[in-house]
């Protein structure tokens, strides 16, 4: 299927074709119309549509058309998820995040759209508080601040206070969101299929996964009583850490769309002045917080996937405030084990074992090298050999492994970018409060508290039981499958299925040669045939020649030309 036809395809299959019409001009207004050309997105378009794009694509983007403006690709992209709004400015900052698979100039520039976005009107604002807590239960707010505290691209965040003078934040959802990022997914993942398949550069940075990734994490972060809930479970994990404080969810004013929470009084976490004027210790700050992200990662399984510094609190007695949990991220056992090895690994410069873990966590293609990414990744670490703990960074060191897993075809699952994002931020976080903070020498710590409980006897108890489980499952119904086996393959009922694309391929290429032959047997047929008519004398003539004859030589000669031309152009018969 070419591109015009997968593009009038993409336009028969979707049921909002204004939004994807509206959504092209935007690209061309920003001087990207060859992007859509090239995904053949322009047949959705009239052709006033497209003269106008085309106009606007050189006149206000100043790119001829069909042409590629590589260097100024990166903010053209970065404009056009600005007025496309929320679910393509949320994919641009999960695309700032992928440090594995863009380039340094799309990262510093989809990084950009994490500044606030323009607030809605409290007109608005009210009027969803209304459909979602109704009247009663809003008036028990003695107050509710116009001006929000923030504003972002699926809520925005007001101060209010509780009839009695309790401090509170309410968490509302933007009007009409939900449907809106809805619709703008289902395109989404239609123009990302069309981009793998027809943009070949684009295929490493797994246009189709990471569209699907980012659809899980949208429709999580657009349900307030699952961000509810994970407060709660993190609140309960840390209910032991009273240095550790989240704020306390008000199930009473909690629904889909709204989430009303204590209000958490402190300064940013990378205010170092404000921190030590308020006698607080950065240090300590730093190695709490630290702590706190990795008992998230390695013991609970639960972590605060966005913990930037505008998340993070600095509070009297050194104590750590946590906001905004509509991003968390759940690591199985297994994940969790793997990660806390490769850390464990990386500190003890064991980096044969680095590259074990990195295998066993990534999600590599069917064509993966692992010689070659273990040689790749032994170029990528030698740098770090012989250094201090100290002297790493173990930021640049996870993106470093990052980068050369996808250039070897086997990238990072989002939840491990995450974790990864996450780590970098805390350590720049640490750097700046703490210029002598060691991350790794902070992990360290951790790491060989997990390492206890990994190998530990309980553990290992529990690990051979489940295999004893398995064992004996085996045993008891092998002999059973065995039979079935055996008896199928007897009886002529086996059957073998395979699935793969260069065997339908190469199932097209005998289909098309088969169909050239019957009509290439049916050429010579009629050549043969006319021969015999036009020199046995007999039937009507033309020119002295039998019409028959006449007819089958013109008719086999139309055929030729068909065959050649199919030959030529490469397509199907």
């Amino acid at each position: 299927m070419d591109i015009t036809k997968s593009g009038i395809a993409l336009g028969r299959r979707i049921k909002n074709v204004g939004r994807l019409a509206h959504i092209v001009n935007v690209f061309a207004r920003h001087g990207l119309w060859s992007v859509a050309e090239r995904l053949g997105l322009a047949s959705q378009l009239t052709p006033e549509q497209v003269r106008r794009a085309q106009e606007l694509s050189r006149e206000e983007g100043g790119v001829p058309v069909g042409d590629a403006d590589v260097k100024g690709m990166p903010s053209r992209l970065r404009q056009s998820f600005e007025e496309l709004g929320p679910a393509f400015v949320k994919l641009g900052q999960v695309l700032a995040t992928r440090e594995d698979l863009l380039g340094k100039e799309y990262i510093e520039e989809l990084s950009k759209l994490h500044s606030n976005v323009a607030p809605l009107p409290f007109a608005a604002i009210r009027q969803v508080l209304i459909e979602e807590l109704g009247e009663e239960r809003l008036g028990q707010f003695e107050t509710i601040e116009e001006t929000p505290l923030a504003a972002g691209s699926i809520a925005q965040v007001h101060r209010a206070t509780l009839i009695g003078g309790l401090p509170v934040v309410i968490k509302v959802q933007r009007p009409g969101i939900e449907a809106q990022v809805k619709v703008d997914l289902s395109l989404m993942e239609e123009v990302a299929t069309l981009v793998e398949r027809f943009i070949p550069e684009a295929k490493v940075a797994r246009p189709v996964a990471t569209v699907e990734e980012f659809r899980r994490a949208i429709i999580s972060e657009l349900d307030f009583v699952r961000e509810a809930g994970n407060i709660s479970k993190i609140q309960r994990n840390f209910s032991e850490w009273p240095d550790i404080v989240l704020p306390e969810v008000h199930w009473r004013f909690t629904t889909t769309r709204v989430i009303t929470q204590s209000f958490l009084d402190g300064v940013s976490a990378v205010d170092r002045e404000a921190i030590i004027a308020r006698g607080m210790d950065p240090s300590i700050l730093v190695e709490r917080g630290c702590g706190m992200f990795l008992k998230m990662v390695f013991v609970d399984g639960l972590f605060h996937g966005d913990l930037h510094p505008g998340n993070l609190l600095a509070m009297e007695g050194n104590k750590i405030g946590v906001l905004d949990f509509g991003l968390t991220v759940h690591l199985s056992k297994s994940t969790r084990d793997h990660l806390a090895g490769l850390l464990m690994a990386l500190i003890d410069e064991d980096f044969q074992r680095v590259v074990m873990h990195y295998c066993e966590l990534a999600d590599p293609d069917l064509d993966f090298d692992a010689q070659t990414f273990e040689h790749e990744v032994g170029n990528a670490v030698s740098p770090f050999i012989g250094l201090s703990l100290e002297s790493m960074r173990a930021g640049r060191l996870f993106w470093d492994l990052a980068r050369v897993a996808a250039r070897q075809g086997a990238p990072m699952p989002q939840a491990l970018v995450v974790f990864i994002k996450t780590l970098v931020s805390f350590e720049g976080i640490g750097q700046k409060l703490d210029p002598g903070f060691d991350l790794l020498k902070t992990a360290q710590k951790y790491t060989a508290s997990i390492a206890v409980e990994l190998y530990s006897p309980e553990n290992l108890k529990e690990q051979a039981m489940m295999i004893a489980r398995d064992l004996t499952a085996l045993a008891k119904h092998g002999p059973f499958l065995v039979r079935r086996l055996l008896r199928a393959g007897l009886e002529g009922d086996l059957s073998l299925n395979v699935k793969s694309e260069e065997m339908k391929k190469l199932a097209a290429a005998l289909d098309r040669s088969s169909s050239r032959m019957a009509i290439s047997l049916i050429i010579a047929s009629l050549i043969v045939g006319s021969s015999i008519l036009t020199y046995s004398g007999k039937g009507q003539e033309l020119s002295t020649m039998p019409i028959f004859g006449l007819a089958g030589f013109a008719l086999a000669g139309l055929l030729g030309f068909y065959v050649i031309f199919s030959v030529l152009r490469g397509g199907r018969m």
